[in-house]
């Protein structure tokens, strides 16, 4: 058989696209018929699309690599981040949309006995928990630097997650410093991870990106933390560039776990958008400058032979000006260009951003003009199903689950009590740490408020679930509304908010004459 010459039509022709790789080439080289077998039978095999992706767009990076692999420059990611957040409007936008949904003015602790425990017993341990939450995490105590509270120090953490893919939250056990319990954490981006730390450690165990995991059950032992930031001001006597070991049972490490299998790092979530939101913010500085060229409009006066300017056209034109002008002069004026329309553009960038995030349009950009009450609701249930995911899948299990034993261990280590000492330590589940979730902000309270209550009269719902879903810890807001029965009926005092008041009141019902959702 006569060696191919790539003739039109022959079966082993390289593509277009030059997708043939060296051992094709080679193989053709020196036989050009088995070179033909193997790519008919390439084609042949080849049934989905989409498994040629790579070969058509440049844009796409097939790999197979793990989840720790892929996101191996995790950390540059995160400087372009924060500097996006620091410099961009709408980035900065994403982060306090997602944290001020997620954490909002804090996620509520709240003591959970057991129920196998007296009632009395019971009573005895909420009181003495809620006393130390508000002396403690309700303060400044509980944070190692002193500045925010255990509410605040959430909101630095979820922060932290969105730029940076993670955080980790380090514990410290300060003794005899008059707290109300011998407990702190501080809040630490993962830059303090000496992720140049591989290998195995004297133990044996294995050291991967700073993180140091068991040699035989694979657990995490301990990180590789960095003494000081290592971006931070160079402070006299001390080194950026050391690192020390910190136990793991000292250290809580959040991050979406759940994006990939495996995963044992997180990444920032602006990744997918991050191109579209500098792209957009160019965009906006180019359309800034065409505005301004649009508006300069100008003219220009060719003089006469006697080459004498006119001191009555001033230095700008005035409206409704008449001017005249001899025969052997001239006016001519610029044409500037047109703004186009950049408003739907905007829009449908970010829109894309809006969604590669997983929240509306609406919040991203504070935009309600295309919006009535159906469409954003349906808008802002599909976000809600977001936020709940990260608070349930992320934030509840991976932080507030185990700052909850640590709590309770302080607790236990503080209290002078002999009975809460011995409950305690003889069983941690004696006394545990439930959370509630910041209230959710109603699109129409007249409307929802009514939903919720014939759900919980139709038994679809609890009361106590429609009070948590809003945010609103049950126990408290019955000790509340207790309160304010047994003052009221103390003052003799009737409110239309007791049902006492008025057996017969109905719920309102609500027509589209009554509210038009136009």
């Amino acid at each position: 058989m006569p060696a191919c010459r790539g003739a039109a039509g022959c079966i082993c022709r390289p593509s277009p696209g030059g997708d043939m790789n060296i051992l094709d080439r080679v193989i053709m080289a020196l036989s050009p018929r088995r070179a033909a077998q193997r790519e008919k039978a390439r084609t042949i095999a080849m049934h989905y699309r989409a498994a040629r992706l790579g070969y058509r767009n440049d844009g796409i990076r097939p790999s197979g690599s793990d989840a720790d692999l892929a996101g191996r420059n995790r950390r540059m990611i995160a400087f372009y981040a924060r500097d996006m957040i620091r410099n961009t409007p709408f980035s900065a936008r994403v982060q306090q949309v997602i944290t001020g949904n997620v954490v909002g003015d804090g996620i509520i602790p709240k003591i959970q006995p057991s129920k196998g425990l007296a009632d009395e017993v019971q009573k005895r341990i909420r009181a003495r928990g809620l006393d130390l939450i508000e002396d403690h995490l309700d303060t400044t105590d509980i944070d190692r630097n002193g500045l925010l509270n255990f509410y605040g120090l959430q909101t630095a953490a979820m922060n932290t997650i969105v730029d940076a893919g993670e955080v980790l939250i380090r514990r410290h056990r300060p003794a005899n410093a008059g707290l109300a319990l011998p407990l702190q954490i501080e809040v630490l981006e993962p830059d303090y991870i000496d992720d140049s730390r591989f290998g195995r450690s004297i133990e044996g165990n294995e050291i991967r990106e700073g993180i140091e995991y068991d040699k035989d059950t694979g657990d995490r032992v301990a990180y590789w933390l960095f003494t000081q930031h290592p971006g931070g001001e160079w402070r006299p006597g001390t080194s950026p560039y050391i690192s020390e070991r910190v136990p793991a049972e000292d250290i809580i490490h959040v991050f979406r776990a759940f994006d990939r299998p495996g995963a044992t790092r997180g990444v920032s979530w602006y990744t997918p958008i991050a191109e579209k939101l500098l792209n957009i913010d160019d965009s906006e500085d180019a359309h800034l400058m065409r505005q301004k060229i649009a508006a300069c409009f100008a003219a220009f006066h060719r003089m006469g032979a006697d080459r004498k300017p006119r001191d009555e056209l001033g230095g700008t034109l005035q409206p409704g000006v008449i001017m005249e002008i001899a025969e052997d002069e001239d006016m001519e004026f610029s044409d500037p260009p047109e703004v186009g329309d950049f408003g739907d553009f905007q829009k449908s960038v970010l829109r894309s951003a809006a969604m590669g995030v997983g929240i509306t349009y609406e919040a991203l950009t504070g935009d309600l003009s295309g919006v009535n009450f159906s469409s954003a609701r349906i808008g802002r249930l599909e976000m809600d199903r977001n936020i709940s995911r990260w608070q349930w899948l992320m934030m509840v299990p991976m932080f507030l689950h185990p700052f909850g034993r640590w709590f309770v261990e302080a607790w236990a280590e503080a209290e002078d009590d002999e009975m809460f000492q011995r409950l305690i330590w003889e069983d941690r589940r004696t006394v545990r740490l439930s959370w509630v979730p910041p209230h959710r902000i109603l699109v129409d309270p007249a409307r929802e408020f009514g939903a919720l209550r014939e759900a919980v009269r139709s038994g679809f719902q609890s009361r106590q679930g429609v009070v948590r879903q809003l945010g609103v810890d049950p126990e408290r807001l019955l000790q509340e509304q207790l309160q304010d029965k047994e003052e009221a009926d103390e003052l003799g005092l009737p409110f239309d908010s007791d049902p006492r008041a008025d057996v017969s009141r109905k719920n309102p019902t609500f027509t589209d004459k009554d509210h038009n959702d136009e």
